[in-house]
């Protein structure tokens, strides 16, 4: 088997996590390239929630496991999630690039002032400081995980970069800070110490082991999230398309296998644009079956109908092979569904995503109704014991995106999962 890579084809939450853990125990590694402690995955075992920001969901099948240098690392976070993790009765088998770059004090801070300063302009941060350190990893000012194993040489550079970072937040934004180079040192140090058996090269082990080994890589966000493919400015720090994991882990570029997950319907946190969104009952009904607030931000998630133009430019841009629709059950007792099959913009139809966002405003959805399906389908284990009005949703979709349907998870647990 050829190593594959598994993607979001919307604004993230699409239940990455499920689809990894379902699909793991086939490789030999999995492996975490991208994003923060912003983006959250949550796998449901035997009724037990693991909700998961930075260590890779294939941890719940055991399998060996990886972080690669496109990540950035919150130490408390990261280590918070081991101890849990462990103390479930799951041992995990990581490795971290030393390359990594790690979350400071000074990168929140930054962050809520920069919010808090674009007023109704604001990104929908949550505060974490994930876009900062991508921005210190991008200007050569950034800690990196092998100076937070070596104390001296953290300090070093902690006393060359705070000073300023202060001087940002104090005269720029007015606002004051709570941190000092000593007081990180005594919080970081600590962590350093945590972290440093799990130190190892993985652009090395990759490379070296991918013809003999099989690897899976877990994307955080989403494609639509991409800081230039993606709804900008609207959008997070790191690549998100399938193409940048290269780069991001340290490999040449090889063939690989991509799987897309796609909700079932469409969501997304935060601000920016949402040409499908609902703003009336249905939508309410959908977030609360659903279950759609945030697993790191709790915050209510806004909810549309599934849009193909914005599918059929992910499922482009990333390459899609296959795909694993999620919460299809959540849709049960709908009795009209609606899906975007076009944009109508300037006296054009548009079947794909527009290059530019400045278009959206003027581009208004084109929908075609299906009926829907009373049935709860959360038992269902096989494709054909789906409603016939379920049948014909997901094969319109195959249809439209030309691209077959692997996998189908009719409800939260590992288990309510339709594997074709």
């Amino acid at each position: 088997m050829k190593s594959s890579i598994v993607v979001g084809l919307q604004w993230g939450d699409e239940g990455k996590g499920k689809i990894i853990d379902a699909v793991s125990p086939s490789f030999d590694y999995v492996v975490r390239w991208n994003g923060g402690n912003n983006a959250g995955h949550t796998v449901v075992v035997d009724g037990k929630r693991f909700p998961l920001s930075l260590v890779p969901s294939g941890v719940l099948q055991k399998k060996k496991l990886l972080i690669a240098q496109g990540v950035v690392i919150n130490p408390k976070v990261l280590l918070s999630e081991i101890k849990m993790l462990k103390d479930a009765g799951y041992p995990v088998d990581l490795t971290i690039d030393p390359r990594c770059h790690i979350v400071m004090p000074y990168h929140g801070a930054l962050d809520a002032a920069n919010e808090a300063w674009k007023g109704r302009d604001a990104t929908g941060s949550l505060h974490l400081g994930i876009g900062y350190c991508y921005e210190d990893r991008n200007n050569r000012a950034g800690i990196r995980l092998e100076f937070l194993v070596r104390p001296r040489v953290l300090q070093e550079e902690l006393e060359r970069i705070v000073p300023l970072k202060i001087a940002i937040i104090k005269k720029a934004y007015g606002v004051k800070t709570d941190f000092t180079v000593q007081s990180i040192l005594d919080e970081y140090i600590p962590y350093g110490k945590k972290l440093k058996p799990y130190l190892g090269d993985v652009s090395s082990l990759i490379t070296y082991q991918r013809i003999t080994h099989t690897f899976l890589f877990e994307q955080a966000h989403g494609t639509m999230l991409d800081p230039v493919f993606g709804t900008y400015p609207f959008t997070v720090a790191p690549p998100t398309i399938a193409g940048a994991v290269f780069g991001m882990v340290g490999v040449p570029a090889v063939p690989v296998n991509v799987l897309g997950v796609v909700k079932a319907y469409t969501t997304r946190v935060g601000n920016g644009p949402f040409p499908t969104e609902l703003l009336d009952k249905t939508g309410d009904a959908i977030r609360k079956t659903g279950n759609e607030f945030g697993t790191v931000s709790k915050r209510p998630r806004r909810v549309g109908w599934l849009d193909l133009p914005l599918l059929r430019y992910a499922v482009r841009l990333n390459g899609v092979r296959e795909i694993a629709i999620t919460k299809l059950d959540v849709l049960s007792g709908i009795a009209v569904l609606r899906v975007c099959i076009g944009y109508r913009c300037r006296g054009k139809i548009l079947r794909e995503f527009p290059s530019e966002i400045s278009l959206l405003p003027d581009c208004m959805p084109v929908y075609k109704q299906l009926p829907g399906w009373q049935e709860d389908i959360s038992r269902v284990r096989r494709r054909n014991d789906l409603p016939k009005q379920a049948l014909m949703y997901l094969s319109f979709l195959e249809r439209e995106l030309a691209v077959p349907i692997r996998f189908i998870s009719v409800g939260a647990d590992r288990t309510a999962l339709i594997n074709l």
